[in-house]
């Protein structure tokens, strides 16, 4: 996981770029638009089948300059419905610069403000799946960097209509063989299409034996021939609809995951009867800030997917500094602690680039050794969960049972009511179990300490070692945060202020006395972590004799999910565990990898006992 890519060279002939290792160009120098619209676009019958789809999912095998991708984007936007929502997944091994892909759009006359979209979130060039997105028109773009049968193979969903597209198969032979092939059948429904340009005979053998039916058609612009298919055997029928859903829970890890939901196109209705945010989600001074180990690949390539959604989910709310939200631009992270100061000094010492450029070495010093993470950032967690929570259907009601049957989910209330769902969302944190195999985290108390002093250290970023302290905002600064396993909601205590006060010495001349510094303030709140401080996620108590191994479910399996344990970290996580439930629930390519999602798979505990 998030091993560094090697970058295309490329050769430009006027706007047209041209891949020197492959001796090829990415589009076609007569007329690129025209080719997409037919060899891709009109072959796989998108007009008409965006016109009538709720959801909808293309892979591709091929992104190049993304110009498929968005004379696609365009065509959705002129023929899908209202509400619709689009996952884009496309293979690349040798991504191009931001600055090349930029050139080579504007040439095709793609609007600035879609590229802008797009190179704003575009990914560091590691290998691994990064998800960009399009808000605005419900779009997502799942870019698979890396060699396509490999990365393929990690990828959890299904698609719709394939783009095959890549350098010719003389020239690209890794592009175009059974290996690939096979995956793309495993990813397609019974009657998902592809349309490529090619027309070669191992090509069509090859597709044939992966269980596509493919026919030769007129090809475009003088080409003699391409190829159109039809995917013909599915071993699982696909998942019923899912599109009442109810998700319990109303902080950050429910409000997060009905957003997603939301987007898919689902109906949702969040149960909580204290209302938003008014426990742990209320921290007003909270983190995203990733934790990354020199020697742990796969936690390191879940802390970028983590920041990149926590990020893209800012951007869509639309939060700046003004509205309260955002506390810190940047945490500098100090090797503090003797542990602390171990692991700082192992980053420093590899390669950035293998933890996707999350971090900059400031301080090498092994003794003291200090890491900025340039894209984290301190938040008022409470006020990000009301922006969340704008225009969702949030009910204050307590949920008492859940239970599950062949029509869907059941909610029994504390108050005696009954209510039927085809999903639950179970997102209350430390809050009790509600159904069967939920597994039980830890409960740790935490405390914040507010304070008036003026620490003239702390500029515009977080400060984190040994606890951590934010920028000062409106006149006062939060300080944090205390970790006290008592298993109880034993509220704000004095001592813990002291506490907060006298690790936080290194911070600013004027904490070094701690008991002559007045505090202001204080917040409490109990966290729901697990022992290997990652959240569960995923299907709650499943059964594996309903299951396939690639994750495909027979019609009518009740459906209950969870997404909690989010005590430590939970802004890096949560949003992107939104993700995941949601297209985990509608049958769409996932935003992570297999190897990544079963990382908080609730599974995972089972495993253990075992």
């Amino acid at each position: 996981m998030l091993n560094p890519l090697t970058p295309v060279h490329l050769h430009w002939d006027g706007d047209l770029p041209k891949a020197l290792e492959y001796e090829d160009i990415y589009f076609s120098a007569a007329d690129p638009r025209g080719e997409v619209q037919t060899v891709f676009i009109e072959a796989n019958e998108l007009p008409f089948r965006f016109r009538n789809v709720r959801r909808f999912a293309i892979g591709e095998t091929g992104f190049g300059t993304g110009l498929n991708f968005f004379l696609t984007l365009d065509t959705w936007r002129q023929h899908a419905p209202s509400g619709a929502f689009l996952s884009y997944v496309s293979a690349e091994a040798h991504p191009l610069a931001p600055a090349d892909i930029h050139r080579a759009l504007r040439a095709q006359d793609i609007p600035e403000t879609d590229i802008a979209v797009l190179l704003a979130q575009y990914p560091p060039p590691v290998s691994g799946l990064h998800r960009i997105h399009f808000p605005e028109d419900r779009v997502v773009l799942t870019l698979v960097y890396g060699d396509a049968a490999p990365e393929f193979a990690r990828v959890r969903g299904k698609v719709d209509a394939w783009f095959l597209d890549g350098f010719a198969p003389s020239r690209n032979p890794a592009l175009w063989n059974i290996a690939v092939f096979r995956q793309m059948a495993r990813l397609s429904r019974a009657g998902t299409t592809l349309g490529t340009f090619t027309a070669a005979g191992q090509v069509r053998r090859d597709l044939a034996e992966a269980g596509f039916a493919v026919k030769r058609i007129p090809g475009f612009r003088g080409k003699r021939e391409r190829l159109v298919g039809r995917f013909q055997t599915a071993p699982y029928p696909d998942t019923a609809p899912m599109d009442r859903i109810a998700v319990i829970g109303a902080g950050i890890a429910g409000l997060a995951t009905a957003v997603a939901l939301r987007e898919r196109g689902a109906t949702v209705t969040i149960l909580d009867p204290r209302g938003v945010a008014t426990r742990t989600s209320g921290n007003p001074a909270a983190l995203l800030s990733p934790h990354l180990s020199a020697g742990d690949s796969l936690r390191n390539a879940l802390a970028l997917a983590g920041m990149r959604a926590t990020r893209a989910l800012l951007n869509a709310l639309q939060v700046d500094g003004n509205d309260g939200v955002l506390r810190a631009e940047g945490i500098e992270h100090r090797g503090i602690t003797r542990h602390a100061a171990r692991r700082l000094a192992r980053l420093s010492a590899v390669d950035p680039r293998l933890a996707g450029n999350l971090y900059q070495v400031v301080n090498k010093d092994p003794r003291k050794p200090i890491l900025r993470y340039p894209q984290g950032i301190g938040v008022d967690l409470g006020a990000f969960c009301r922006h969340l929570a704008h225009g969702l259907d949030v009910r204050h009601r307590q949920v008492f049972t859940v239970d599950t049957g062949e029509r869907g989910a059941s909610l029994g209330y504390a108050d005696g009511g009954q209510d039927l769902f085809d999903a639950v969302v179970i997102a209350t944190g430390a809050g009790p179990a509600l159904y069967p195999g939920q597994p039980r985290p830890l409960h740790v108390g935490g405390q914040l300490t507010r304070i008036r002093t003026p620490l003239r250290s702390v500029g515009r970023m977080a400060l984190t070692g040994r606890g951590y302290c934010l920028p000062e905002y409106e006149g006062q600064h939060w300080l944090g945060a205390t970790y006290r396993h008592d298993n109880a909601d034993s509220g704000v205590h004095d001592p813990d202020n002291v506490e907060n006060l006298r690790q936080l010495h290194w911070v600013d001349p004027a904490l070094e006395a701690a008991e002559e510094v007045a505090v202001s303030g204080a917040w409490y709140g109990t966290r729901a972590v697990f022992r290997d401080r990652l959240p569960a996620v995923g299907e709650a108590a499943p059964d594996p004799a309903v299951h396939a191994p690639d994750g495909a479910r027979p019609t009518g399996t009740p459906r209950v999910f969870i997404h909690i344990g989010l005590g430590s970290r939970g802004v890096l996580y949560a949003p992107l565990a939104g993700q995941l439930l949601a297209d985990r629930i509608f049958g769409l390519p996932e935003v992570l990898p297999e190897p990544l999602s079963e990382l908080l798979s609730p599974a995972r505990f089972r495993h253990k006992e075992a």
